[in-house]
């Protein structure tokens, strides 16, 4: 798919457009949690939505897990993360 591409570096040097962000999977359920990589955490608040949780990388693909899942997930698998990305606005690039 094109999105799958176009996600796959849409998170460059610290940042993510929000236009990505709002195309950006949610990771339910996974094999292996372990397997799964923190790319950065994310606390943004759209027209919307509210983005608060941490962007990770599971394979080739991102995805987003919201924060009531990393708390659910915390006693089994530690978030180590402390990278915070900026979102940038879709009409500021």
């Amino acid at each position: 798919m094109e999105w799958e591409k176009v996600l796959r570096d849409s998170v460059k040097n610290g940042t993510v457009r929000e236009l990505h962000l709002r195309h950006i999977p949610v990771l339910k359920t996974c094999e292996n949690w372990n397997a799964v990589e923190e790319v950065g955490l994310i606390d943004h608040q759209t027209r919307f939505a509210h983005y608060k949780g941490i962007i990770v990388k599971y394979g080739e693909r991102i995805f987003y897990v919201p924060e009531k899942r990393m708390e659910a997930l915390a006693p089994y698998r530690p978030w180590k993360t402390k990278v915070k990305l900026k979102v940038t606005d879709p009409e500021k690039k």
